[in-house]
């Protein structure tokens, strides 16, 4: 058997191939992944993988293309591609994924509405709702696929402290009877303590593994770069990046490192009106 694929299989057979798996690396963004993943309470995160929610507190569209090759195996590599869409009525985003190789591919393909209701003259109540299909390819034995429902809030509870909650796969969907899509809980805090910082900490459940507490911390010096670094637990990773913003080009990167499997890079680019 090929050492390069040792990884791969540890993964599958740990459940943590999955399109909200505590253990895949790199799913949300180069952002989310510089950070630790602690974007359940976050505003303002365009692709919206920790929580749905925040797509409803963007002010124009947005578009952007992310790709991330886990623990530097060609076998694991991601790309995605996202748009999103605000309307009167609701805050529109589409998503398309692949993750794997020839022998084994999973594809998402994601709808999402989120919108905000006004709490008082300066807050807002955002909900977000995500309806999924996942696809899985497994070489000589065919594909299955699972549509899943997801959910999320996100609401300021002071004009520099915010709260986000996501949980996803609620109709508990299965590519077969013993293959269920990962059930994810998460609750989130957001803390901005001054212009240009942004401290978050968050603790998600899956229901198969223990909770992971995941944090971190965003520094903008100046309006055109953010500096990023962040830690998760279960397992322990390490995390860092950099973000760039020129008008409405948007470009990040980040790297994240397991404690056992090593890095995972990933990169972004996107544009805003």
């Amino acid at each position: 058997m090929s050492q390069r694929l040792v990884p791969l299989l540890l993964l599958v057979l740990a459940g943590a191939v999955g399109t909200e798996a505590v253990a895949q690396p790199m799913t949300g963004g180069a952002r989310a992944a510089a950070v630790g993943g602690a974007t359940t309470a976050l505003p303002g995160e365009v692709w919206g993988q920790s929580n749905p929610a925040a797509w409803g507190t963007l002010t124009g569209p947005a578009v952007s293309l992310f790709a991330a090759q886990a623990y530097g195996l060609s076998e694991l590599r991601l790309g995605a591609a996202l748009g999103v869409v605000p309307t009167r009525l609701a805050t529109v985003a589409a998503l398309a994924r692949t993750f794997g190789f020839d022998e084994f591919r999973e594809g998402v393909y994601r709808l999402g509405l989120a919108r905000g209701f006004r709490l008082d003259t300066s807050r807002r109540f955002y909900v977000g709702l995500t309806l999924d299909y996942a696809r899985v390819t497994v070489a000589r034995y065919g594909a299955r696929g699972a549509p899943g429902v997801s959910v999320g809030w996100l609401v300021a509870l002071l004009p520099t402290l915010h709260a986000g909650f996501h949980a996803t796969h609620l109709n508990r969907p299965r590519y077969a009877a013993d293959a269920e899509l990962p059930r994810t809980f998460a609750l989130g805090l957001s803390y901005a303590p001054a212009p240009g910082l942004t401290v978050m900490a968050d603790v998600l459940k899956d229901v198969r593994f223990p909770a992971s507490w995941r944090g971190g911390l965003e520094v903008t010096p100046v309006q055109a770069l953010a500096l990023r670094v962040g830690v998760a637990s279960a397992p322990v990773r390490f995390a860092t990046g950099v973000g760039l913003r020129l008008g409405p080009l948007e470009a990040a990167v980040a790297a994240e490192r397991h404690y056992a499997l090593g890095w995972s890079p990933g990169v972004d680019v996107g544009w805003r009106w």
